[in-house]
């Protein structure tokens, strides 16, 4: 009896490991950047038809900060792509990870701070994301293009120094994506220079076929004293909406603060722009 038992059990551990699978998002990858004359890594997330339909393209999303959002992107992806709430397309999604956030995403180099000031012998940074974006088109987009499945719409998300160079991006260089969304932009960086210049930016512009999203975290501060809502609100009630024929939807969060908004703003922002 007892040889019996053991028996089971065994033949029972086998069922169960065999059973065990790895749950697997997605994939690590690096390339060496000419432009940027560094090693740049990314993780790739591929829809679950992917390999099912040969001659079906995707949408690319392009995540900055890739290292913090990936995986709630991915699960935010999966959750609006199924279902009766069906919002987003099966897409494929690209993190891309960050070395230098200052350097890279930021127009300008400045030494002014949040509050608009410049302190004595402070050291101006940044001023490097024309070179990023160099990277980011003619060196990754083009490996994802002629690596996967892709159908030529593209879709660009940051949050913070990486919002900024999202509206950066979208205003100085439409034509390189079509949808945009940018969480809590840092547009308080060199005094506020890009919303400042944002209107003369669009001025003549046809944005047909761009969709546009910002989102904010207003919960209020009390450790310090910035002008980015200030900013922020002067862009999107006084210059976007003048945009002409562009899609773009914004929303104040209250119960966020700026390191809590990207998750809840990347559901919102893909639901709004998304759609029907």
């Amino acid at each position: 009896m007892i040889k019996i038992y053991l028996l089971l059990i065994c033949l029972l551990f086998s069922l169960i490991m065999r059973s065990q699978e790895d749950i697997c998002i997605g994939k690590r990858y690096t390339l060496y950047s000419d432009v940027l004359q560094e090693e740049r890594g990314y993780w790739m997330h591929l829809p679950e038809s992917y390999g099912q339909d040969t001659t079906k393209a995707y949408p690319v999303l392009y995540l900055l900060d890739g290292e913090s959002f990936f995986h709630s992107l991915v699960g935010i992806s999966k959750t609006l792509a199924s279902g009766r709430g069906k919002y987003l397309p099966p897409c494929i999604i690209v993190g891309v990870l960050s070395t230098n956030r200052t350097r890279d995403f930021t127009p300008t180099s400045s030494a002014a701070e949040r509050n608009g000031k410049v302190s004595p012998n402070v050291i101006p940074q940044g001023g490097g994301s024309e070179i990023f974006s160099r990277f980011l088109i003619e060196e990754l987009r083009s490996i994802i293009d002629n690596t996967y499945k892709t159908n030529g719409e593209n879709m660009l998300i940051g949050h913070s120094y990486a919002g900024l160079f999202t509206v950066n991006t979208f205003l100085h260089h439409t034509e390189l994506f079509d949808i945009y969304l940018a969480l809590d932009p840092s547009l308080w960086w060199d005094q506020g220079k890009l919303s400042k210049e944002a209107a003369e930016l669009i001025k003549g512009k046809d944005f047909t076929g761009k969709s546009l999203y910002i989102g904010v975290a207003s919960k209020k501060r009390t450790d310090r004293v910035d002008i980015h809502l200030n900013r922020v609100n002067h862009l999107l009630t006084e210059i976007l909406p003048q945009a002409h024929n562009l899609h773009f939807f914004t929303r104040s969060f209250p119960e966020e603060n700026h390191g809590t908004i990207a998750i809840p703003g990347m559901y919102d922002g893909i639901k709004q722009l998304f759609g029907k």
